[in-house]
């Protein structure tokens, strides 16, 4: 591997820290860096649903205290919104967030939703990833196509950290964390 791969990969192709200009000596440093969220992305899927998996479906109703999402609905909050983030990019409306939180529901919807996000990212190009002005107010304007996949990744992360201190109030034993 030579060096300008291996910092590429270690700094997630400069990707995952929206430098485009990391991205812009090379067009296989983009390549490099799609492939290799998407590998993350795959990733972050597994383990989540590991996650989900552990709670029994009879606790998927768990809130810790009032003002806090149930154990299920942090996943289906997740997902949808996951494909709020990244659906902006190409124009795409974000699936519908299922009310029935039994275990079935909730892992199929998380699936399907995380799948249909890795469809997007498959389509991506690098003019995609630079540009701003997704969504239709300001806030989101501001966005790369790179902070909409960050803002995805990392939304993805806080819930399912919230998820295993569910787990832990449960006393269940957290699976192992994978990255």
């Amino acid at each position: 591997m030579n060096r300008k791969h291996a910092l590429l990969t270690l700094a997630g192709g400069g990707l995952l820290l929206g430098a485009p200009g990391v991205l812009a000596n090379s067009a296989q440093g983009s390549t490099d860096a799609l492939r290799d969220f998407r590998h993350r992305w795959q990733v972050t899927k597994d383990y989540s649903l590991k996650v989900l998996d552990k709670m029994p479906e009879d606790r998927y109703g768990y809130v810790p205290t009032p003002d806090q999402m149930s154990f299920g609905k942090l996943f289906t909050h997740t997902a949808h919104w996951n494909t709020f983030f990244m659906g902006m990019i190409l124009n795409k409306v974000p699936l519908p967030e299922p009310t029935d939180l039994a275990r079935t529901t909730v892992r199929g919807y998380f699936a399907s939703c995380h799948d249909h996000c890795t469809g997007i990212i498959e389509q991506l190009s690098d003019h995609q990833l630079d540009q701003t002005g997704y969504g239709e107010h300001g806030y989101w304007k501001q966005h790369s196509g790179r902070d909409l996949l960050l803002r995805a990744f990392m939304h993805t992360a806080h819930h399912r950290a919230q998820a295993l201190v569910y787990l832990r109030l449960n006393g269940l034993e957290p699976p192992f964390f994978e990255f």
